[in-house]
């Protein structure tokens, strides 16, 4: 299974509140559109993080963690900015659309990232299972 690391207060975002879009250079690889796909909360934050309207009331009020596996999402859809998915979405980004975001209830902590989307150790895999419920990929 993949990941994708994000930074936070983002990752949060993704797994507590109704942020649903990534902010990417570059588009999802066709391969993994319609994956499953695990979230992972950064070591690095976000020190410049633009938010919502909703302001950084609501952003103090999701738990964060650094370095964990957060929450269990699907990578829906992928298109170019074109001033949609306000408030979420950047411009001059890719949007990635994660559908049926389920928040991991106790992270798996202690778990290293990568850049772009990375395969998950077996234990951490299976530690997420073990909280989450994750339907098999079906190959094509």
């Amino acid at each position: 299974m993949r990941a994708l690391t994000v930074k936070q207060p983002w990752a949060a975002a993704i797994a507590h509140g109704p942020k649903r879009i990534e902010n990417r250079r570059r588009p999802i690889p066709a391969k993994h559109l319609g994956t499953t796909i695990l979230i992972h909360a950064g070591l690095a934050g976000d020190r410049t993080p633009r938010h919502s309207d909703q302001g950084p009331r609501i952003l103090a009020t999701w738990p964060r963690h650094w370095g964990a596996i957060v929450a269990v999402a699907t990578l829906a859809d992928c298109h170019q900015d074109n001033d949609c998915c306000r408030p979420w979405g950047f411009p001059d980004s890719w949007h990635w659309q994660l559908d049926n975001v389920r928040a991991v209830p106790h992270p798996i902590l202690g778990v290293r990232g990568q850049l772009g989307l990375w395969t998950v150790p077996d234990d951490v895999l299976a530690a997420v299972q073990r909280q989450v419920y994750i339907p098999q990929e079906v190959s094509a």
